[in-house]
Parts: C-alpha cells; structure tokens; sequence
C-alpha cells in the first residue's frame, strides 16, 4: 500500500531576516529527531514520501519550498551556498538541534551546499536520485542534452541574454505542471510507471507539482541555473557522513551522476537498487532514514 502524501501536520510560514517569506510543512514526531527533505526540480513542500515510515523512525519531517516555489518568495540570482542562509534561519526559528538532510533528485546539491555551508548545523546527509556537477565530471557534460548544454554555455557567456531563452524552456511548468505525469502508468515495464499506476501515488504528486508552479516558473528558473551553473564548492569539501541511493532504472539522473558523487564525495556509502527508478524514495524511505539518523547502521547495509 502506498503511503505518500502531500497533507502534512503543518504547513506554515515565517519571514526570513531580508523580508522573504519562506513557505515549510512539518510531518512524523514534531518531538522526534529533526530530518529535512529537499525536494526537486520543480516541486514543492508538499510531499513525503512515506507518512508511515516517518512515524515510525519517530522523524520529526520537515520540507520547503525553495525561492520562488510555492508560497516562498522569489529569490532572483541566488546560488546553492546561498540557500543555506534560509536553512540556518529555519533550524533557529524551529529551535532545531543539529539536523540530517535528505535531497531527493535535484535537491541533492541544495543538501550538499548545507553541508559545506553550514557544516555546524548538519549531522549527515543522504542523496537520492541526486545529479552531479558537470564541473567536476566531463561525462556529466557529455550526457546532458546538446540544447540543455548549449543553454549552459549561453548562461556562461551572458547571463542576462541567456535568461529569457531559460524562462521559455521552462514554460511548460507553468502552463500545465500536471504534464510530466500524463500518461503515468502506461508502461508496466517501467518501475517508476508502475508506482504511478496507483492513485495513491500519483496524486499526491500532483499537488507537490502543482504547488511548486504556484508563482510561474520562478522557482524553477532559479533553480535551474543554481544546478547547472559552479556550484561554489567542490565534493572533497563536504565533510558528513554522505549516502547516495540510485535506482538501476533511473531514466531522469543516468548512472554517470553517481558516479562522480561517489568518486567525488569522501567515504560515500553507495546503494544501488535494482529494477527501481527515479522514485525509489517511494520505497525505501523507511531505509533512507535509519541511515542518515545512524551513519553506523547505514554504512552497514547491504
């Protein structure tokens, strides 16, 4: 039974110190051990992927909306160590101890930034599904599609020319978000297909996309030149127990970006799933948590 959901305990608001408003929702134990999910690209707040397994582990939850998602304020030109300030503001609005991250595809390098820029406040972190940085690995170049690339270089070379060429890449998001999942569930023979065969998946997912796109496509312009432009700090300086989770049948993050992550990031402990995709998290969260919440016990796993 799938035990997704997008109704999360709380769902509030606070005001950063520049002004912003910044959108979060809390699950599980609010008297639990603190873990914080970054969610993708595009996407929102509003998701857990399993209520069950977070109750259990006795995991206090809690997601955001990064800049420009959701009910969080725009952010224009911000960078991945730049979203770390938003996080150190929350765990003190939150009274949070030091706390475990988890970043779900392209949340991925938003969780590694916290651990390079806020090192202090993290305890370790777990990426699922996450991209790597072109810069550090030519093959993660090499797969990305020659538009994508070409936009890159655009970016590089003029920031401001390149920009409207990104927001028109983008459209599609705020036009009809519900349109990554149309015709989900088709293809029995794909893993991830077949999760989304089942309403109780599907539709909370679709209310964590439709969220993300309440404000256009802000949030997913910013985010998309964060990921694809210098992440401002290298893998060999993350310096916390690191997890990465990959599913064999990955269509969205191929194997090359797991593999400059775990070349690149000092003692990453590696799982690799097979016959699972880009939802994994779907899965194996129950396993997700108990790693990042003992690392002892995680780099033990089989």
């Amino acid at each position: 039974m799938a035990r997704v959901t997008a109704e999360p305990t709380l769902d509030r608001t606070m005001t950063l110190g520049d002004g912003r408003t910044l959108a979060y929702a809390e699950w599980g134990d609010r008297s639990g051990r603190p873990v914080l999910l970054f969610h993708g690209m595009p996407g929102s707040r509003l998701l857990c992927p399993d209520r069950e397994a977070t109750e259990s582990a006795g995991v206090r939850l809690i997601t955001l909306d990064r800049p420009g998602y959701g009910r969080s304020d725009p952010h224009p030109g911000r960078t991945l160590l730049d979203s770390t300030n938003d996080i150190r503001e929350l765990a003190d609005h939150l009274g949070l101890p030091a706390i475990s991250i988890i970043g779900w595809s392209s949340g991925g390098p938003h969780a590694l930034a916290c651990v390079r820029g806020i090192p202090d406040r993290v305890t370790a972190v777990g990426l699922a599904a996450s991209p790597g940085p072109w810069t550090e690995a030519p093959a993660i170049w090499d797969s990305l599609a020659p538009a994508v690339r070409a936009l890159v270089e655009r970016r590089i070379a003029d920031p401001d020319e390149a920009l409207p060429a990104i927001r028109k890449r983008l459209q599609w998001y705020a036009d009809d978000p519900d349109s990554i999942f149309r015709g989900a569930g088709a293809n029995a023979e794909q893993p991830d297909d077949r999760l989304l065969a089942d309403p109780e998946v599907l539709e909370p997912m679709l209310t964590w996309l439709r969220e993300g796109a309440r404000q256009g496509t802000a949030g997913y312009v910013e985010d998309w030149i964060a990921e694809l432009g210098p992440w401002g700090f290298r893998l060999d300086e993350v310096t916390r127990p690191t997890f990465i989770w990959w599913g064999e049948e990955d269509d969205l993050t191929p194997r090359v970006h797991t593999d400059a992550l775990a070349s690149g990031l000092p003692g990453a402990h590696v799982v690799v799933y097979p016959g699972e995709g880009h939802l994994a998290p779907v899965t194996h969260w129950a396993e997700m948590l108990a790693a990042v919440l003992d690392p002892s016990v995680g780099t033990s796993a089989p």
